[in-house]
């Protein structure tokens, strides 16, 4: 909660436990000071007084009762927010950690992906990617239920980091070269990572969202 929220719910609190206690006081007192008020004012029944002091606390309390019970249930729908935003703040934490990015050596060119999670990841494929331009524009972003000869589809990929090789054949002098990354995480959650690094959270697995039918070439993960 912000620090406002906090002050409001704050005051709205110490609105009701007065409410409560005034009610309370009432409740408790409300007969005798009827009683003394007649002997003070003029004879009356004291069984008037006496129910309607009764009747004041009994409203009293009924009013605290429903600002108590508010309360509670927005004090709860606050805590399922806060819950539902923690769980997304760690998915996206977990996610963050999984990378990709082209690496140039002597031997070549290779697409690296980075787990620097404590949990493996799966339904991980690794496309190569060819831009025009930096930021990405005219990128290969639609691919379909057959995994590609420039693509790479593991069951699961474990902490660590992992190389795949980029065929001489792939490159194209007049583009960048990129890598595409689709994975789901320890929690279920689904991601693409585009070639500019962007981060996308996505409804379903690529293999469900691409509608991968196996059985499919499947690659054992080298280690980097």
């Amino acid at each position: 909660m912000t620090g406002d929220a906090d002050r409001r719910l704050a005051r709205i609190r110490a609105g009701a436990f007065g409410v409560l206690a005034a009610s309370g006081f009432l409740l408790l007192f409300g007969p005798l000071l009827a009683k003394a008020w007649i002997w003070l004012v003029e004879p009356r029944n004291p069984d008037w007084w006496a129910a309607g002091g009764q009747w004041v606390g009994g409203v009293g309390t009924i009013g605290a009762v429903v600002v108590a019970l508010w309360i509670a249930i927005r004090d709860n729908r606050q805590l399922r927010a806060d819950r539902v935003k923690r769980d997304q703040r760690e998915r996206q934490e977990q996610a963050a950690k999984v990378t990709a990015w082209i690496e140039t050596t002597e031997n070549g060119v290779d697409m690296i992906v980075s787990n620097a999670n404590a949990e493996a990841v799966n339904h991980v494929v690794v496309s190569f990617d060819l831009v025009r331009h930096l930021p990405m524009t005219g990128s290969t972003l639609h691919r379909g239920p057959v995994i590609e000869d420039d693509e790479y589809l593991y069951a699961i990929l474990p902490p660590g980091k992992w190389r795949m090789p980029v065929r001489e054949g792939w490159q194209r002098p007049d583009m960048t070269p990129g890598v595409m990354l689709a994975f789901t995480d320890s929690r279920n959650g689904h991601w693409l990572r585009l070639t500019d690094g962007r981060l996308i959270e996505k409804d379903q697995n690529v293999v469900s969202r691409r509608k991968i039918r196996f059985p499919q070439r499947i690659s054992v993960p080298e280690s980097y």
